[in-house]
């Protein structure tokens, strides 16, 4: 169904964002930068705060941290210990592995409870920067996007910001933010000769948090322990480099991709061993896997399936492929075709929708169970979609962020924007819809009352 509602715009970002992950209902972190060049782009993250403003959700923008010298091009979030933030508050901390280079480097974000005074917003940057990190910059309004120009440049915008800062209005003058420590890092990609680029592509967490699994430009899946990342294992997956990696909620099993040898192989987590390969069936026509994730069945938390895309090898006039395999046998059950090169791939955490995004811009909403599709969000984004992440459907601090929807879906890319998307929830009426009622209703009432002359 196309000619929907488009997508809300969060927050502009001020750097070319690679990945996206929802560590809670309401905070949302997007990493990315401008690599290892000098362009005046910072390497970083930055943790956005959601809510909804009555009209739509709207993100702030609570940390920013500056990683150094090197992109971050995939990221992995989960909850941490629940931490005091004051003598009645308590939150979460927030743990983040991220990939630069050939290391991952693991993160804790400790919350914190700032109180902001005019004094100290105009000398929080210039203590930011000191640790890494730029603190608050805008809070409840859009910021711009990343320009080209000389630092000196970037800090006189900055400065402008930060005084148009005073001028807005907070949650009182409290806010949550984070302070970043270092907690560990670890090589996790083996450089095979001097001519050959080695970085981290991938990486994933286990669900109970126990383990992270990396892959990179070596073909290798290297298994960590948590938090030290001390290695537990490695299983040399493919000849290429590893692109994707999934692990399956009961963590017992893990999909990879490698997209220069178009396979898409199972690994038993426990022995190493390969398990499987999928592969789709069509009629004589080569596809390459580009995304693989495990989604719940909508009726059956307990039970998976894996839910795969793919692009054709030669060629823009077939169609890509999005597919649907059994999660115990890894058989193929259904496939939808749609137009486009597709770029990314994410389920909703009550394995209700599928969303996927394509090299053009363009958002695909699909029904998981029948693979139906929903929504087409045209034009979502002015360059290809690089990340998508659901909100969790159950939580109750989502369901504020989100208003009256079944789910909202994030959307990101190299056009320097945070979007979102909400479902309607079903038997909901659109607005518009009321107030053309409404308008009928009152015409009728008034030509009656005419006609009896009341």
């Amino acid at each position: 169904m196309a000619g929907q509602k488009g997508c809300e715009t969060v927050a502009s970002v001020t750097f070319p964002s690679y990945c996206v992950t929802a560590v809670s209902g309401r905070h949302v972190v997007v990493g990315g930068g401008g690599g290892a060049a000098k362009t005046g782009i910072r390497n970083q993250f930055d943790v956005y705060e959601l809510y909804h403003n009555g009209t739509q959700t709207v993100g702030e923008r609570v940390l920013s941290y500056d990683v150094g010298n090197h992109c971050i091009t995939n990221m992995v979030a989960w909850p941490g210990a629940i931490t005091a933030v004051s003598s009645r508050m308590m939150a979460p901390a927030i743990s983040l592995a991220m990939g630069l280079e050939e290391s991952c480097v693991l993160l804790k974000l400790k919350p914190l409870l700032q109180t902001v005074k005019k004094d100290e917003i105009l000398s929080q940057v210039p203590k930011a920067k000191e640790k890494g990190h730029s603190g608050l910059r805008r809070r409840r309004t859009s910021e711009r996007s990343a320009e080209e120009g000389s630092t000196e440049k970037e800090e006189i915008r900055e400065e402008k910001r930060r005084k148009k800062s005073l001028n807005t209005t907070l949650r009182g003058n409290k806010y949550f933010s984070f302070d970043v420590e270092k907690v560990n890092s670890a090589e996790t990609v083996v450089k095979k000769n001097s001519e050959n680029e080695s970085y981290q592509k991938c990486c994933g967490i286990s669900s109970d948090y126990k383990f992270l699994v990396t892959g990179g430009t070596d073909g290798y899946l290297r298994f960590w322990s948590l938090p030290d990342m001390k290695k537990i294992k490695e299983i040399k997956a493919h000849e290429k480099e590893v692109d994707d990696i999934n692990i399956k909620p009961d963590g017992k099993e893990l999909v990879s991709v490698c997209k220069p040898t178009r396979e898409c192989c199972v690994w038993n987590v426990k022995d190493g061993k390969k398990f499987t390969q999928v592969a789709l069936q069509t009629n004589g026509v080569k596809y390459k896997c580009f995304r693989a994730r495990y989604g719940s069945v909508e009726s059956n938390p307990n039970k998976t399936r894996l839910f795969t895309i793919s692009n054709p090898v030669v060629g823009t006039k077939n169609p890509a492929i999005v597919a649907k395999w059994c999660g115990r046998t890894y058989t193929q059950e259904r496939t939808q075709n749609l137009p486009g090169s597709l770029s990314s791939l994410s389920l909703s955490d009550d394995g209700r929708f599928l969303a996927t995004g394509t090299m053009s811009g363009t958002i695909y909403i699909l029904i998981a169970f029948s693979l139906q599709q929903l929504r087409t969000i045209e034009d979502a984004h002015s360059m290809f979609i690089t990340g998508l992440e659901w909100l969790p459907t159950e939580n109750k601090e989502s369901q504020m962020v989100r208003g009256f929807s079944d789910a909202s879906v994030l959307s990101i890319s190299c056009d320097n924007s945070l979007k979102i998307y909400h479902i309607p929830r079903q038997g909901m009426v659109p607005v518009w819809v009321v107030a053309i009622l409404a308008a009928v209703i009152l015409c009728c009432a008034f030509l009656l009352a005419n006609f009896l002359g009341l």
